[in-house]
């Protein structure tokens, strides 16, 4: 036993002397040897841990309303605008902006502190402008296609840069935090360009953009009884599914601004039609003024109030008389405090607090 004993002792200290010189440097293997595993050094996966977890701390720690900076002057209980477009041509009329002049109110809505936000978005609450800008909705009904206009060549799909999509998309890269969105309302026959219809579609909801329904055949809601509006909406949702079924088509755009007899007017919030349901939680009247804030008791998601997208015959209720309106104090706008889960709201307006709106979001109402 002791000889054993003896030879292990001198073993492992053969096998130690070999891995060390005589400066206790590591020695290099020889090729015919088993390479050793190297050292793991764990101390910057420590000092990383150490890091996060001082930085999750120091987030838990930050008071989200303390981080608001009040001096922004933020008011998310003032009024928004959805502006009401049709279509981009070359001629200007009542229901018709020329390329120029659409780019001409991107740009001002940009450079006066406006970012564009989704009418989905809205009608949940949710706001994720940047603090001090106001939120701004752009949507564009009847579907035309100068709305969204391609071509072909060699296989490859060409966006009319003049056509709606073509400028913002223009506007998209030009400014990277403008937000670039919009709401398109869609009838029997979207875009026109039916060889075409899929690759729309489904590049509109691949590129950030929503799509609304305008009804099967655009005629006027308050002609008709439950059973014609279900039809009217319903067949609309079932064409567009046909083309993009994980979409979710949850909006609705009046045709004529055109509301339901009091007795239908569920039916343009729920219904069904060939034994598929449909689910709006925003309706759209045609222009007229800012909406309210999302958070708004004033809000009724049923019938929203638009802005007319012209300059023409608009009796002071087009686009430009209410920017002037904001500018001059006539009007509140809704000024974000740039957190998505805080409401800031000055107490002046505190009754008027939707708290189904707000959830779990926190209230920050100020003095």
């Amino acid at each position: 036993m002791k000889n054993k004993i003896i030879l292990t002792l001198l073993l492992t200290a053969t096998i130690l002397s070999s891995c060390s010189n005589s400066n206790n440097e590591l020695v290099t293997p020889d090729a015919n040897d088993v390479q050793a595993e190297a050292p793991v050094d764990v101390s910057n996966e420590n000092t990383n841990n150490n890091q996060a977890n001082t930085e999750s701390q120091q987030n838990l720690d930050v008071d989200p309303i303390e981080s608001i900076d009040m001096s922004l002057e933020p008011n998310e209980i003032g009024e928004i605008m959805i502006v009401m477009y049709h279509g981009i041509g070359d001629k200007e009329s009542d229901w018709q902006r020329t390329p120029e002049n659409f780019r001409k109110d991107l740009e001002y809505m940009y450079q006066n502190g406006y970012r564009m936000i989704s009418l989905n978005d809205y009608a949940k609450g949710i706001i994720t402008t940047q603090a001090g800008y106001t939120p701004i909705i752009l949507t564009f009904d009847d579907g035309r296609q100068n709305n969204f206009d391609i071509t072909e060549k060699n296989g490859e799909y060409i966006i009319n840069p003049d056509c709606a999509i073509g400028i913002l998309e223009e506007f998209k890269e030009k400014y990277p935090d403008f937000d670039v969105t919009a709401s398109f309302f869609l009838n029997s026959s979207p875009f026109g360009q039916q060889e075409y219809i899929d690759y729309k579609l489904k590049w509109l909801v691949d590129n950030g953009y929503d799509i609304g329904n305008h009804t099967y055949t655009h005629d006027e809601i308050a002609n008709l009884n439950g059973e014609e509006i279900q039809s009217e909406i319903g067949s609309i949702n079932n064409i567009l599914h046909q083309y993009i079924p994980d979409y979710a088509v949850e909006t609705l755009a009046l045709p004529h601004g055109s509301n339901p007899k009091d007795e239908y007017a569920k039916y343009v919030l729920d219904g069904s039609y060939e034994e598929k349901s449909y689910k709006n939680i925003a309706v759209l009247d045609v222009g007229w003024r800012p909406a309210y804030s999302p958070f708004d008791t004033c809000t009724d998601f049923s019938s929203l109030y638009r802005v007319t997208g012209s300059e023409m015959n608009v009796q002071n209720c087009g686009i430009y008389d209410y920017f002037k309106q904001f500018e001059e104090n006539k009007r509140e706008k809704f000024v974000s405090d740039g957190n998505p889960n805080v409401v800031t709201i000055p107490k002046k307006y505190e009754e008027y607090i939707d708290m189904d709106i707000v959830g779990d979001r926190i209230l920050n109402i100020f003095e």
